[in-house]
């Protein structure tokens, strides 16, 4: 899978001791979910589950042009950050550009084998 358009960033594993601070490891994985949106401070506005991952789309509330791409990959616990390389948008996106930009960007792909995602990062 080309991840070379893609930037990537882990941003969260559950077993880190962050995480286990903030009593991440206890939960059960849609907790677990609502809880990283909640850290990351934001709202889900998109979420899609598969087997191995699931790709969310989480914006700031109020801020219609805050959107952005998180991967979390159900075997490693651990949540990325999938921005788009080449834009001016980092961390910009709108909801209605979700269905658009994760299909040209394969990131719904990336959801459903997100270990694709150690070799972008």
């Amino acid at each position: 899978m080309d991840t070379n358009h893609l930037l990537v960033k882990e941003m969260l594993r559950v077993q880190e001791p962050s995480a286990k601070r903030l009593g991440l490891d206890r939960l059960e994985e849609d907790r677990l979910i609502l809880a990283f949106a909640r850290w990351a401070e934001g709202q889900i506005r998109k979420w899609v589950d598969y087997a191995k991952g699931v790709l969310l789309f989480v914006m700031v509330p109020g801020d219609p042009e805050s959107g952005m791409f998180y991967v979390y990959d159900r075997a490693a616990q651990t949540f990325w950050m999938v921005d788009l390389a080449g834009t001016s948008s980092f961390g910009g996106y709108r909801l209605d550009e979700f269905e658009q930009l994760a299909q040209l960007h394969g990131l719904k792909a990336l959801a459903q084998n997100p270990r694709a995602l150690l070799a972008a990062h």
